[in-house]
């Protein structure tokens, strides 16, 4: 009995004794993170942003709520970094904070692969404090679309973008755009939540109905109110009409004016009356010492009823003869064929197209715009006539020549070139040549040529142009004849005639400034001739480069434009998006002397204008991938919600206001889309350009 007790003691000591090794053995093992290799990293997101964009208030925090999703073992830690502390810092546990105006991108970062992150945008501005949609709830129909909107407050919010969801996609969708589609019946609450992470957000329900089986025997067409046309009858009064009857008093329109076409409408007029006999077509008055200036582009708003319409105040009347050349093998698809009709109200007519061409008119702003379409089939030259008379009687005719060729015939045409400077040699088409085998050689038919350009003319077989240096010769009108001979069947030859015109040379010559006085690169222009009815007179406008300074290796901010015929001209100098725009205005030419270029200090410098824009300089992201660091060559920069184009490269001119851009550009033969996110407060700074992930 006591020898079984002794045994149980030391059993129990011993077991006490091991328990304690297996103690100090565990607490001896360092804590070590699984190694990533007993498993994988999948996938890193942020759980709390809609789109991985968040706008603070300077000194305001944020922390991330991060999601690691992995396969087996693997750590589910991260790290946070940020592209720029002065602008935004986090801390360990993911807390941002907003140090200052500006944009900075916070990635985070996988423990276990450094190669999976997420990245968040971080915009320290104005963020939104509400979001409301235009209705709360709304009834549709099987099949059928709405568009919800959405407003953000404040108006200076620094993203007023939203992210839109349906809450049963089985039920209804709904596009990034904000457009609803019923699918089946039931119950949706669509919602639209703003994309700067404020959390801010607003729904809709949507009630989904079955389609009525039943349908009215006589449907009856239900017109849109809209406004039909908008004419100036005098210089304080215009006639607005709109498609149906509408009850309006004075209170209900307003009316606007601009001096051109791609400026704002900032000239407000005063109604002082509306009179009408149908409810239909209104005269609208406005007051006797504010009156429609000729020329004007003139603007007519009815607020409560979400309608405007735009016209123009026209010249005196007149009369204008045109005509253009259209070129098309038969049986070729006649598509993207424009021709505009003018600005204001018009009508219209046009005859003698050929067999296989159709038109349609279309309405853009104050434009009338006829469309070509069809497919020809007959070869022949024939002749369309289009005349259209205009709102005050002025009368406009335009012939098209259309070239319709195949391969059985040659067709040869006169040509007519612009001005050719005194100071130039220039390289022209000789004539219009079509069909056959499509190569041709040239030949000067010298015998009937103009004597006083002979010497000065020669083929240039390998470029088949012709080269005219005016360099000495009076200005005046010149005519060359011209035989084009077939090179794979010499019996297919023709004649023509190239006529030109040599004119002495002015030029207009100024500077573009930014918001800080420095000299602009890049900008677009217009310049219009203001001999001529402005309609119809030669207007130059695009985008271009200010002058390069060889000296400084710069460009130096001028704008120079020479080869331009004598007489007074309008300039609109605006940025690279049109967002911004000043006009020069009665700007007379000044003769231009032989030799002088650009840079010549005697030219004089005719107008100094700023634009309210700072300059924006993109590099690429420091995180951006390994392969396309240090890439500069972006293509032109758009807008990705809209329209607007912007400058390539590597320097923006950007008015105050928050952008988002993209552009695609080859690297090494790879393409990929670039993003920049930059907002503008009153000075130049730095944006950075990323790939998405």
């Amino acid at each position: 009995m006591k020898k079984h007790t002794k045994m149980s003691m030391l059993k129990r000591i011993l077991a006490i004794v091991i328990a304690a090794a297996v103690a100090v053995s565990i607490l001896m093992v360092p804590d070590v993170e699984v190694s990533a290799a007993t498993g994988k990293v999948k996938s890193v997101a942020v759980t709390n942003l809609p789109a991985k964009q968040l706008t603070l208030k300077k000194g305001k925090t944020f922390t991330l709520k991060s999601k690691v999703t992995v396969t087996g073992k693997a750590s589910k830690k991260v790290t946070y970094k940020t592209s720029n502390k002065k602008i935004a810092t986090v801390n360990a546990k993911g807390k941002i904070t907003a140090k200052k105006k500006g944009t900075a991108k916070i990635y985070v970062i996988s423990k276990a692969d450094k190669k999976k992150k997420c990245t968040v945008t971080v915009t320290v501005g104005t963020p939104v404090t509400k979001v409301k949609l235009n209705k709360t709830k709304s009834t549709m129909t099987i099949g059928k679309k709405q568009t919800l909107k959405a407003t953000v407050t404040p108006k200076k919010a620094s993203s007023k973008a939203v992210v839109w969801q349906s809450s049963n996609k089985k039920v209804a969708t709904v596009t990034s755009k904000g457009v609803v589609k019923a699918k089946k019946a039931g119950t949706v609450k669509i919602t639209a939540t703003a994309k700067d992470g404020s959390g801010k957000k607003a729904s809709c329900k949507v009630t989904v109905k079955k389609v009525s089986a039943a349908k009215p025997d006589n449907p009856v067409p239900v017109t849109p109110l809209g406004i039909k046309s908008v004419k100036i009858v005098q210089d304080d009064m215009m006639e607005v009409t709109f498609t149906k009857a509408t009850a309006l008093t004075a209170a209900d329109f307003n009316v606007w004016a601009k001096r051109y076409e791609n400026a704002d409408y900032l000239k407000k007029y005063t109604v002082s009356q509306v009179t009408t006999t149908d409810s239909i077509t209104y005269k609208v008055y406005i007051t006797g010492d504010m009156v429609f200036g000729k020329g004007l582009y003139i603007k007519v708003e009815v607020p409560k009823l979400k309608l405007s319409k735009e016209c123009v105040y026209m010249e005196d009347t007149y009369n204008v003869e045109n005509s253009v050349t259209l070129s098309y093998k038969v049986g070729a698809t006649v598509k993207d064929i424009r021709q505009r009709l003018g600005t204001g109200y018009a009508n219209y007519s046009i005859s003698g197209l050929p067999a296989g061409i159709q038109y349609e008119v279309t309405t853009e702003a104050t434009k009338r715009v006829m469309e070509f379409s069809g497919s020809p089939r007959k070869a022949g030259v024939y002749d369309s006539v289009l005349v259209y008379e205009d709102e005050i009687g002025s009368k406009y005719r335009l012939t098209i020549r259309w070239i319709i060729y195949d391969a059985d015939n040659l067709i040869v045409c006169d040509k007519e070139e612009g001005a050719l400077n005194t100071n130039w040699s220039s390289l022209f088409t000789p004539v219009y040549a079509y069909g056959g085998s499509g190569s041709y050689t040239y030949e000067i038919i010298r015998a009937e040529s103009d004597s006083a350009i002979l010497n000065n003319c020669k083929i240039v077989d390998d470029l088949d142009k012709i080269n005219i240096n005016a360099k000495g010769i009076a200005s005046g009108v010149y005519k060359i004849r011209i035989r084009v001979i077939d090179q794979k069947d010499g019996t297919k030859t023709g004649t023509g005639t190239l006529t030109f015109t040599i004119v002495d040379s002015y030029y207009i010559k100024g500077i573009v400034r930014d918001a800080n006085g420095d000299p602009i690169e890049q900008y677009r222009y217009s310049i219009i001739n203001k001999n001529r009815y402005a309609e119809y007179s030669n207007t130059i406008s695009g985008v271009r480069y200010s002058t390069y300074n060889l000296s400084t290796k710069k460009y130096d901010g001028t704008f120079y434009d020479e080869g331009l015929e004598s007489g007074t001209y309008d300039i609109t100098i605006s940025d690279r998006s049109g967002s911004v725009s000043q006009s020069i205005y009665n700007l007379t030419a000044l003769p231009r002397k032989e030799g002088q270029t650009s840079t010549d200090t005697d030219l004089k410098m005719m107008f100094d204008v700023t634009l309210p824009v700072y300059k924006i300089k993109i590099e690429m992201d420091p995180n951006a991938p390994e392969e396309v660091q240090g890439f500069t060559k972006f293509t032109t920069w758009h807008d990705v919600a809209g329209s607007r184009y912007y400058n390539e490269g590597t320097k923006q001119y950007l008015p105050n206001g928050t952008y988002h851009l993209s552009c695609t550009s080859t690297v090494n033969g790879t393409k990929y889309v670039f993003y920049v996110d930059i907002t503008v407060n009153g000075s130049n700074t730095t944006a950075y350009a990323y790939v998405k992930e």
